[in-house]
């Protein structure tokens, strides 16, 4: 299956079961940085290939958080960069299928437990697959008493794409792939 095929498909699943995005994400995530980000041949070692730490992500809460809120399509993913002072950062993966109120506090939950476990730099990705509209949380804010913290995170509503723009721009990807080779 070519990428304009596989990143059709992946625009397809929108209403299906979220827990088919993981094997998805792990077939093609050198395509899946390149739709996210527009300069991922040089700023991503796509020849060294990528490490999958869902363990380690699951090591970062207690069993009972996994119980209150279950973490099925969470990924977290080494990826080497091209830039020679750091020799990864981690891409936090979430696919969120439903409507969660506390959805961004559990972003920003993952975030510093990342952070703090691994010390690199890190940037999370949110695939919104439910059909809510209104739904599309991207940033999580707290203050108390003159103290405050904002947390933004990337964020991609499927059901806010045009269908047609989506295939054409994964077709553009795959010409800039074929000419490199």
């Amino acid at each position: 299956m070519g990428f304009i095929s596989k990143s059709f498909f992946i625009f397809k699943l929108m209403h299906t079961n979220d827990s088919l995005w993981k094997g998805i994400l792990e077939d093609v995530f050198d395509d899946f940085l390149r739709f996210f980000f527009k300069d991922a041949d040089k700023l991503f070692d796509m020849g060294k290939g990528f490490k999958f730490l869902d363990k380690e992500l699951e090591e970062l809460f207690s069993e009972e958080e996994k119980i209150q809120s279950p973490m099925l399509v969470d990924k977290l993913i080494q990826v080497f960069t091209r830039n020679e002072s750091e020799e990864f950062i981690l891409v936090h993966v979430e696919v969120q299928g439903y409507s969660d109120k506390v959805f961004a506090e559990r972003m920003f939950n993952y975030y510093y437990r990342i952070l703090y476990k691994y010390n690199k730099k890190i940037t999370a990705i949110s695939i919104f697959t439910d059909s809510n509209k209104n739904y599309h949380p991207q940033k999580y804010e707290h203050e108390f008493l003159g103290t405050e913290i904002t947390y933004k995170f990337n964020t991609y509503k499927i059901i806010d794409q045009d269908e047609v723009e989506c295939y054409y721009r994964a077709y553009g990807i795959a010409i800039v792939e074929s000419k490199g080779t």
